[in-house]
């Protein structure tokens, strides 16, 4: 009726404007723009014109509408459908991984479940009616009735996981290991020697602009710089400086492009380095906004895009496999202490 405010009232919004019968605001409110969209459906469909959303109507309004409904937020979200044999209703959800998601069938009898995600996987039902998600993307929900049309209410609630950290742990200051801080403005050599003790082996080469020799690698008359990479990790430190012979050498910056083996040749696990909030390479610009929020912000220079976290310790920059603006399921590639700019 009238002035109502519940989940049924919901789930009519949605099918009146998927049936082309209103432009309506689903809040579950029943207003006079509601009562109008379910009047002229009513008319529409022959049904008794009396601005009630009865069982029949809505069952009606589902064989003809083909959208899925989009669940959004967290916590706990009350869901009413009409599913039929041959006509499911589909619900869909943006999830991150190491969430977990419950659902409990409320109304409705004889009806199965079932969750699969945009790369097609069907996630595992666990014993206890949840179902983990292990990968950030979309996901369907199926909810189908083989016997015949029922009205259902489901109970949907998203938990999400507290993010696993590493061993090593990414800041705009410098990297933390095991609670050691290698702090930007460190000296050289003894973050090095600490680098080599944890890691259990000497330096591998891996990238270009990185010398792995210890040779000055800037121009004699600039400041010098030199580094090593290791595992995954380019440390670059402040060089010799053939103008200041006295300055001493200092840790100026990290990057970390994703774990490779350790010094027996076994993988490294896919958390071996994050930030403090569990965030690494790998992880998708949605795990990244769902970890910091507004705090990160999009950037970028001429050849690629970043999103980048700024506190007082400085920055860290986040990289994507992508020369255009990333979507929310863009996998992170690298990431840095330093934005780079043209």
């Amino acid at each position: 009726m009238e002035g109502d405010r519940n989940e049924i009232v919901e789930a009519f919004q949605f099918l009146l404007n998927c049936n082309d019968f209103g432009d309506l605001t689903v809040d579950g409110v029943f207003g006079p723009a509601t009562l109008a969209a379910v009047e002229a459906a009513q008319e529409t469909l022959g049904r008794e014109v009396n601005g009630a959303p009865d069982e029949e109507t809505m069952a009606e309004l589902s064989r003809s509408c083909s959208e899925n409904r989009r669940l959004e937020g967290e916590g706990v979200v009350i869901v009413v459908g009409n599913a039929a044999p041959e006509d499911p209703e589909m619900l869909s959800a943006a999830l991150l991984s190491d969430s977990t998601m419950a659902i409990t069938i409320t109304t409705g009898t004889g009806l199965t479940v079932t969750v699969t995600g945009a790369d097609g996987s069907e996630v595992p039902l666990q014993d206890d009616s949840t179902w983990v998600i292990d990968t950030t993307q979309d996901y369907l929900i199926e909810v189908a009735s083989p016997t015949g049309p029922v009205t259902f209410a489901l109970t949907v609630e998203v938990t999400t996981g507290v993010p696993e950290t590493g061993d090593w742990i990414l800041a705009t200051d410098g990297v933390t290991y095991r609670g050691t801080e290698l702090a930007l403005g460190a000296d050289a050599q003894t973050v090095i020697d600490q680098v080599f003790d944890f890691l259990g082996h000497g330096v591998r080469g891996a990238y270009d602009e990185f010398d792995t020799d210890w040779y000055t690698i800037t121009d004699p008359s600039d400041m010098g710089l030199r580094g090593i990479s290791i595992e995954g990790f380019a440390f670059l430190f402040f060089g010799p400086d053939p103008n200041n012979p006295d300055r001493p050498e200092t840790f100026v910056r990290h990057r970390f492009v994703g774990p490779t083996v350790d010094a027996a040749g076994d993988p490294r696990p896919d958390n071996y380095a994050t930030t403090a909030e569990g965030i690494t390479v790998g992880d998708t610009l949605a795990d990244l906004k769902a970890a910091y929020g507004s705090r990160v912000t999009s950037g970028g220079n001429s050849e690629e895009s970043y999103y980048r976290l700024t506190d007082s310790g400085g920055e860290l920059c986040f990289y994507f496999d992508t020369p255009d603006e990333p979507t929310d399921y863009s996998p992170i590639s690298e990431i840095a202490s330093e934005c780079r700019t043209d």
